[in-house]
């Protein structure tokens, strides 16, 4: 028998906006795994009951990669990074400027221990420096200052790509990273001594070539250094409903992928186990250095029962939610009502209030659902429910 919640309906916040998914995405089919080509199984589906919509999410058993199996076309997508991408809330030319990756708060940021790897690794400082989405520059900025004589980026956004280059004077290329256009500009720049990747493999359409294009630019012994979720300790709010995570790599599947085009793991600076944060070198003869011996499936069960609180949840409508602190770790928590109508009205309520509060800039809570389950069970996939259309997250 396998587990049934129903999802009535997602809170949008100052993080995220929900986004209905109906018939009208253009769908294209993933049915392998883009690590090591194995068919995908169903780990989750999604359903939107009055729509008639489904998403399957899929899980590698040989690797652990996890990522939508049914998602949208690839022109679908890059248009949305070209429009829609982080538009309601960017950042001022002044707040570029003043921006950093050096750790604040007491706390190390996840793109200040990803930079933090050059202490460990001897890249050729006058070959190229080269940011795959270099969002808003601060990490061009962090190379500048430590001696790379030419750094660029390559940001699929094209507000940001225009603001770092207003603010910044970097020259930003446009366009996804695997884009001919793109690509005939880096070659004019290559060898590229060292690519840096932040929280991008796992927005990208097609991972392997990215990693492939990037091999072709490098020579032996450049560097490539890349953080991204680890799908065994994401939350499942960025795995399963973040729409623009349209993969979740393994630490293991990421070794897998980087080594099929000629990349060993050199260094690790994963500080937490929702994060993975390498440098690998381009090398003649790469060699796995972690075991894939996982029970991957049982691990996405426990995940995902975990991240939604699916063992405490009952048949009656619950208001779940998490906070994001900053050791990037998630707190639930959950209220329950004596009848669905009392919680949909409060939550109708809570609704309002945040939409004032998003409107005016105010700080509202990450992540909200009202949710209950209606089966229980310990079987693949898991069923997830939406009354109307499947509600995803976006940024």
């Amino acid at each position: 028998m396998r587990t049934v919640i129903k999802i009535e309906d997602m809170m949008e916040s100052n993080r995220v906006r929900v986004f209905d998914f109906d018939k009208n995405i253009p769908l294209e089919q993933q049915l392998r795994c883009p690590v090591c080509e194995r068919d995908l199984e169903v780990a989750c589906l999604l359903i939107g009951e009055k729509t008639e919509t489904k998403i399957r999410y899929g899980l590698c058993t040989n690797c652990g990669y996890m990522g939508y199996m049914d998602r949208p076309s690839e022109k679908w997508m890059v248009d949305f990074y070209n429009k829609d991408w982080d538009k309601a809330f960017p950042k001022t030319q002044d707040e570029i400027k003043r921006g950093t990756i050096l750790p604040g708060k007491g706390v190390k940021s996840q793109r200040y221990l990803t930079a933090s790897l050059l202490e460990k690794i001897n890249p050729d400082k006058n070959k190229t420096f080269c940011e795959i989405g270099s969002g808003y520059g601060e990490v061009l900025s962090y190379a500048k200052e430590q001696g790379f004589k030419t750094v660029v980026g390559v940001e699929h956004s094209r507000h940001r790509a225009e603001l770092v280059h207003q603010a910044l004077g970097f020259e930003v290329f446009h366009g996804e990273f695997e884009n001919p256009k793109v690509q005939e500009k880096l070659s004019l720049l290559k060898p590229v001594g060292l690519f840096f990747s932040h929280h991008v493999l796992e927005h990208v359409y097609n991972p392997a070539e990215v990693i492939e294009k990037a091999s072709s630019l490098q020579e032996i012994g450049d560097y490539f250094i890349l953080s991204l979720p680890n799908a065994m300790g994401e939350h499942i709010n960025y795995g399963l409903f973040y729409l623009v995570h349209l993969h979740s790599f393994t630490k293991e599947s990421l070794e897998l992928l980087l080594n099929r085009h000629g990349y060993e793991m050199v260094a690790d600076n994963s500080a937490y186990d929702d994060n993975t944060i390498i440098a690998a070198r381009k090398v003649q003869n790469p060699q796995p250095k972690l075991s894939r011996s996982k029970d991957y499936p049982a691990q996405f069960l426990k995940k995902i029962q975990k991240g939604m609180s699916i063992d405490s949840l009952g048949s009656r409508l619950q208001e779940l939610y998490w906070e994001e602190n900053y050791d990037y770790d998630f707190s639930a928590a959950k209220i329950a009502y004596g009848n669905d109508i009392l919680a949909k009205v409060i939550w109708n309520i809570e609704k309002a209030i945040a939409f004032i509060n998003i409107k005016h800039r105010r700080f509202t809570v990450g992540y909200k659902m009202l949710l209950k389950k209606i089966q229980s069970g310990t079987n693949l996939p898991i069923e997830i429910r939406f009354p109307d259309s499947i509600k995803l997250l976006m940024k």
